[in-house]
């Protein structure tokens, strides 16, 4: 069993930074925290790094959603990581692993067999191709996508084989004590791996390790949020999981799996080893006859060479004497169009001068226009300027009229004005003189009063300012002898801080300087992997392109075989088939029949029939068989003997009468093509059998042979002993016999020499096309290996960037890092100088500071006591002075009402004298504005009158200007119409010269092209002839001789013929003697290997057998002791009723489903999907503990189990979990303060930066 000791989570779901959580001893350590906070993914994560591969499981849709995809302050992180602790405990011993080693024997024992299998089959269907068309089921070409990484897709080919067993590499066995770490990574790339102890393994090991302990598989210790309910709403398959983990059989429910699909591989590989011996001997036959057809191939080939070699060398040499006459064409025309080149450009001069005067001449015709434009505009202006003019004088009069009006009638009211004025002026001055007595009397009062009550203010101040003297003395003193103390304080702790920053900048600098130090090592070592990384990523593109075109080339050649397969099956099908009836003799009578299938009983060896010795041209057949009839069945045997039997025995068993030949002599089957083209020819030309067995057929058929075949039967007349014959049938015996007639459907199937002859062309074609065939495979073959070679090397090519790229970025994010510490390294040491700076500045300072606070503290004593000696002195003067104000104060009073009263009256009046004047000023201020409003008027009019006379002149000189802009117009448009007849000129003499530069460029351009294209026909012929005999083609003309009359067309048709006779003989197998020898060998390879498959399928059975039996009898065991415990737990949760498992019916236990039966106290039985929630929890909660007590998990997890839960359970639900751990550890996710309070540990998960949780820890022991 193993013990958690420390959780380590970075850039998970929301534990963006590195987060430890440590686990000590047994116990319940709790994990809160609010709502939304990331504490369920505390547990995601361990179920995540123990190897949970489904999404939804972790709460998101995609793997890649636990990696940290950051917040607005924070980028997301690049990878998700997680290193789970463990210490292996003492109490635990593992029985499995040796029960488990002779199954992994078994396994891959068979396995191996398989895999040699699969080898042999790839290696056969590659020579089948190449030979007879066959082609293996299990060799499957197709196309798959390799991985992305980064922008990158690529495609690669591969060989489909079976998944095979591969057993465990990688030690789980661990001593008592000793610490275990499990790692697993995720990129977000979507790569991942596992690793434990920090080397890389598979996640079989890692579910190898854990399986049997409740962490694995159904893993019942991982209780996420929301599954608690789960286990009792699953389907009772689902359940067995829960029983089988706790059983420990998951391993051998994988290896039973695994044996079932190997087994199942294993027959499959037998019956098609089988099917691969019967083929291998097929093709040894095939390389037979390949080896005499490659001797006859190699005569032609080097006939061909000789022939094409003469050809090359005389085709050269006309091309180079055609290229050196070209040269010599081309250099003459070249010097003519220099010299026309020249003439253009003199030409071309003169042409741009006139065109230059032209465009000249247009520009001054254009600004004279526009100057004229511009006068006629000015004319214009003047006019409408006069008019607006002379409108603007009339309304000017207009309003002086009205202006002279008005100040009439403000003069009047002016006059009456000035009379009111006068007498308030008079009421005015009798009361100002009254006022000012009064106030020359009031101020003399105040200036006494003033003068007593300045002197008491002064006092006063004086007394305060004596008091705050005193005051602020005595705070002086007291603060600078406080500020001493603490400047003297302070000097010896800034001397204490610079002692450290001494020491501090010491150590900034040796960070600093390792730092650099290893960040000039990492730049060497990151600038050589991104050019590693560049060539690898330069050489795979190479690879992509040349792969694509092997690929397009397989998909052509594949193509043509399939072609060529189809109808090569096609013929041969047909083919067999007319064998199959002539090896039956089903064509011909009954009685032939009978004789070929019975001739071992006649005790006669028949050498075929009479129509097997013939080769009939396809258009004499009709003439033929029409001539000869059921003769063409005659049987030949070769002595008079052997015909006697066979007639005796036709004879004794009344089988029918039939035709019997004797033919001793030795023949062959010439072509059926007729020595002559008479329009009456012999029947004989057209037999395509040899001159002995014609001379046996004329004697014993003589009218037949002496028979002569026509075209038209109707157009002769035959004598009395002549017969003839028609291409389609007709016989005319003599002109007195006629046998004619079309024949039926039936009859014209049935036709023997047609049957005859399509098995013979059916046999030359599928000989020819098997050839072909054979090619085409060989061809296909050799580029698919090509193209399997590629991407094979493209796929490791991709493996080795995939681990360039990480090992890049590792050393890029080191490098980054490493960047950051050295500037951080940076800073501090410059900090620390700043620092030290400043502070040996405050050490002066303070020392300065001290000093003058002691001097001025002493100061402030002295003056203190002076002032308070002037306070008492100054008391006394104060009393003396406000006696004397009180009587001041009392005459005061008086003179201010009397003053007042004497102010009001006067006020009164000059307020009336004002309002009065004030009118008079703004009738005199209107007059003035109006009478100057007169004059400006006037002004104005007579302004305007002179500005139109000026006008008016204007107009006249315009009108005079008008008729001399007309003359110079025209001057100027006779000068450009001839400046353009002069350019126009000089362009036709220029286009002339132009064209007979162009002819001279054109005819140049034509020899460039006729001694190009000599050359590329020279350089092409070079290249054939590098190619086609691998010699150059200077080598040719040099070494061959060739004859003045070499007719140089006829050598090529030669060479086309014999080209094609190459092309046409067929596919070659250059290696069919050693092919041979391999085969055999091949052959005796299978046969073994045939017999250790199936001695490997017998022990693939046995190995199923032990797995089955064991895996049911841990199950009973499990299931037995499991209901147990869950009958017990249930009582004690709900403090009785009845709870308990029951397995369904099935065939087999291991195959069983498992039903939950709940009673809770109080309640009758029923579907325990109708429990209430907390009931459902407790019965759930039940179940686990009752696995627990059967086979502890090394720890537990459970995520807010007790939220359904109201107190009374929560607090049976705590107790109970406190009593189990004392054997396994709880971490237990939750918000109920009783499930807090029994926690030996405390981690809250908080989220003080949105979206990023942070641990704090507290423990209470």
């Amino acid at each position: 069993m193993f013990k958690l000791q420390r959780l380590e989570i970075t850039g998970f779901k929301s534990f963006a930074d590195y987060t430890e959580i440590v686990f000590t001893g047994n116990g319940i350590t709790a994990v809160v925290g609010p709502n939304g906070c990331g504490k369920s993914n505390v547990s995601d994560s361990i179920a995540w790094v123990l190897g949970e591969q489904k999404a939804k499981s972790l709460r998101g849709e995609e793997m890649k959603d636990v990696v940290f995809q950051g917040t607005s302050k924070r980028k997301a992180s690049g990878m998700a990581e997680v290193v789970l602790h463990l210490v292996r405990d003492e109490s635990f011993i593992d029985t499995h692993e040796s029960e488990l080693e002779n199954i992994d024997e078994s396994l891959s024992s068979l396995d191996e067999k398989a895999i040699d299998l699969v080898e042999i089959e790839v290696e056969q269907s590659t020579v089948g191709d190449e030979f007879n068309g066959f082609h293996s089921e299990e060799y499957e070409v197709e196309k798959v996508q390799a991985a992305q990484v980064g922008s990158i897709q690529a495609v690669q080919t591969k060989i489909k084989t079976k998944r095979h067993w591969k057993p465990r590499t990688f030690a789980l066995e661990f001593a008592p004590g000793e610490a275990v770490s499990v790692t697993r990574r995720l990129y977000l790339s979507g790569e991942s791996e596992y690793l434990l102890n920090g080397k890389t393994c598979r996640l079989r090991d890692i579910q190898d390790l854990f399986a049997g302990t409740g962490l694995s598989g159904a893993h019942y210790a991982l209780i996420e949020q929301g599954k608690i309910g789960q286990i009792l709403s699953s389907k009772p398959s689902d359940r067995r999981n829960l029983i089988e983990e706790a059983a420990g059989i998951s391993k051998f429910r994988t290896r039973q799996r695994a044996a079932e699909a190997r087994l199942e591989s294993a027959k499959i590989n037998l019956s098609r080893i089988s099917d691969i011996v019967s083929e291998i001997e097929k093709q040894a036959n095939i390389l037979r006859r390949q080896a005499a057809k490659t001797r006859r191939y190699k005569i032609l080939r080097e006939e061909f060479r000789r022939v094409l070699r003469q050809t090359f060398a005389a085709e050269g040499k006309h091309l180079s004497e055609l290229v050196d006459d070209l040269e010599a064409k081309l250099e003459a025309a070249q010097k003519i169009e220099r010299v026309a080149f020249w003439e253009v450009a003199e030409k071309d001069d003169t042409f741009r001068e006139a065109t230059r005067k032209a465009r000249e001449a247009e520009e001054n015709l254009a600004q004279l226009r526009a100057q004229h434009s511009e006068n006629a505009l000015e004319r214009d202006r003047n006019e409408r300027e006069k008019q607006y003019k002379t409108e603007q004088i009339t309304s000017l009069k207009q309003r002086s009229a009205a202006l002279r009006g008005e100040i009439e009638a403000v003069e009047k009211r002016f006059k009456l004005l000035k009379i009111e004025i006068e007498r308030l002026k008079k009421d005015e001055q009798a009361e100002r003189s009254r006022a000012e007595k009064s106030e020359l009397d009031l101020r003399d009062a105040e200036s006494k009063y003033q003068l007593k009550l300045e002197e008491l203010n002064k006092i006063e101040k004086t007394l305060e300012s004596e008091r705050v003297e005193i005051l602020r003395h005595t705070a002086a003193s007291e603060r600078l002898t406080e500020i001493e103390r603490q400047l003297e304080n302070a000097g010896e702790r800034l001397k204490e801080r610079l002692e450290g920053l001494r020491r501090e900048g010491e150590r900034a600098e040796e960070t600093f300087a390792e730092h650099q130090k290893e960040a000039g090592k990492l730049g060497k070592t990151l600038e050589k992997e991104r050019r590693k990384l560049e060539n690898l990523h330069a050489e795979k593109q190479e690879i992509l392109e040349e792969s694509g075109g092997a690929r397009n080339v397989l998909q052509s050649n594949e193509k043509v075989l399939r072609d060529l397969r189809e109808e090569f099956s096609r013929k041969t099908h047909r083919l067999e088939t007319l064998q199959e009836l002539e090896e039956r003799k089903t064509i011909y009578a009954p009685t032939v029949q009978k004789l070929f299938a019975e001739q071992k009983q006649i005790g006669v060896k028949f050498l075929g029939t009479l129509a097997d010795k013939l080769n009939v041209d396809e258009r004499a057949e009709k003439a033929v068989e029409n001539l000869f009839g059921s003769y063409l069945q005659t049987v030949l045997v070769e002595s008079e003997e052997a015909a006697r039997k066979t007639i005796r025995y036709l004879n004794e068993n009344n089988l029918g009468r039939i035709a019997v030949l004797v033919q001793s002599s030795k023949f062959k089957v010439q072509s059926s093509k007729p020595k002559t083209e008479n329009r009456k020819s012999q029947i004989a030309n057209f037999l395509g059998t040899n001159a002995d067995f014609i001379e046996l057929l004329a004697k014993t058929f003589p009218r037949e042979m002496a028979a002569r075949l026509v075209e038209d039967l109707e157009k002769l007349n035959a004598k009395y002993d002549e017969t003839f014959v028609s291409f389609d049938g007709d016989l005319n015996f003599g002109g007195k016999l006629f046998v004619g007639g079309k024949a039926n459907a039936n009859e014209k199937n049935a036709s023997l020499l047609a049957f005859k002859r399509e098995l013979r062309e059916l046999g030359n074609a599928t000989e020819k096309l098997s050839e072909e065939v054979a090619k085409a495979e060989k061809d296909a073959s050799k580029t698919r290996e090509i193209l399997v070679e590629k991407e094979n090397k493209l796929v490791d090519l991709q493996s080795f960037i995939v681990k360039v790229e990480r090992e890049l970025l590792s050393i890029e994010i080191g490098a980054k890092s490493l960047v950051q510490e050295t500037e951080r390294a940076e800073r501090h040491k410059r900090v620390v100088g700043e620092e030290a700076k400043q502070i040996k500045a405050e050490l002066l300072e303070t020392e300065g500071k001290r000093t003058e606070a002691k001097v001025n503290a002493g100061k402030a004593e002295r003056a203190r006591n002076a002032a308070s000696e002037n306070l008492a002195k100054i008391s006394q003067r104060l009393n003396e002075t406000r006696n004397e104000l009180n009587a001041e104060n009392v005459v005061l009073n008086e003179k201010k009402t009397f003053a007042a009263t004497s102010t009001e009256r006067r006020r009164s009046a000059l307020n009336t004298l004002r309002r009065v004047e004030a009118e008079e000023k703004e009738l005199e201020s209107r007059l003035a504005h109006q009478s100057l409003e007169i004059l400006e008027t006037d002004e104005k009019a007579k302004g305007l009158e002179n500005s139109i006379a000026e006008i008016k002149e204007k107009i006249v000189v315009f009108a005079a200007e008008q008729k001399g802009e007309q003359d110079e117009l025209s001057e100027n448009i006779a000068h450009l119409k001839l400046a353009r007849e002069t350019a126009d000129a000089m362009s036709a003499g220029l286009a002339e010269l132009n064209k007979k530069s162009s002819e001279a460029r054109n005819e140049r351009a034509a020899l460039e092209i006729r001694q190009t294209e000599a050359v590329t026909r020279l350089k092409n012929l070079n290249e054939k002839s590098a190619s086609e005999l691998n010699l150059s083609l200077l080598e040719l003309v040099e070494s061959e001789t060739v004859e003045s009359d070499f007719d140089l067309d006829a050598v090529r048709q030669t060479v086309e013929d014999l080209r094609e006779k190459i092309e046409n003989f067929g596919a070659i197998n250059m290696l069919a003697l050693e092919e041979l020898g391999e085969i055999e060998e091949r052959l005796t390879f299978l046969t073994v290997q045939r017999q250790d498959i199936i001695d490997g399928i017998a022990a693939a059975e046995a190995a199923l057998r032990e797995i089955k039996q064991r895996s049911r009898d841990r199950f009973r065991a499990a299931f037995e002791a499991i209901n147990c415990n869950f009958a017990e737990f249930f009582q004690e949760l709900f403090g009785g009723g009845k709870g308990e498992m029951t397995l369904l019916e099935a065939e087999d236990v291991l195959e069983a489903g498992i039903e939950i039966v709940a009673q809770p106290p109080g309640k009758r039985l029923q579907n325990i999907l109708l429990l209430s929630g907390g009931e459902k929890a407790m019965t759930a909660i039940a179940l686990v503990m009752a696995i627990f007590q059967y086979r502890p998990a090394p720890f537990c997890l459970l995520d807010e189990v007790d939220a359904p839960l109201d107190d009374a359970n929560v607090g049976r639900f705590v107790n109970k979990i406190a009593e189990m751990s004392e054997k396994t550890q709880f971490i237990v996710i939750t918000h109920n303060k009783r499930t807090m309070e029994a926690a030996k540990a405390l981690y809250g998960v908080t989220m003080q930066e949105a979206g990023v949780s942070k641990v704090v820890s507290v423990r209470f022991e």
